[in-house]
């Protein structure tokens, strides 16, 4: 290989590796942007909502840390177009 196309596949592959911060960067804004969603139509339940202010007893016995991860979970951006993916190849394998 010659020196500009090393020089090329190296920019290519910079140009590549930054995708996945930018996709974490994009969810992060829109989580930040998006209203909450309360009821999800398709699974047929309430979703998760931001938990009351927290006390020590809580972040010590770790139940408020179970109730953000339940939150962001529940209000993932596009969480439903994730949820369609998920069932669809869980039915295709």
């Amino acid at each position: 290989m010659g020196t500009k196309t090393k020089r090329n596949l190296s920019i290519i592959l910079n140009i590549l590796s930054v995708f996945p911060l930018l996709f974490i960067l994009a969810m992060f804004i829109l989580h930040l942007a998006l209203p909450d969603i309360t009821f999800s139509k398709e699974e047929r339940r309430y979703l998760a909502q931001w938990p009351p202010v927290f006390h020590i007893e809580g972040i010590i016995d770790g139940s408020y840390m179970t109730k953000v991860e339940t939150y962001f979970s529940d209000q993932f951006p596009f969480r439903i177009f994730w949820v369609h993916i998920q069932k669809d190849s869980d039915q295709f394998l």
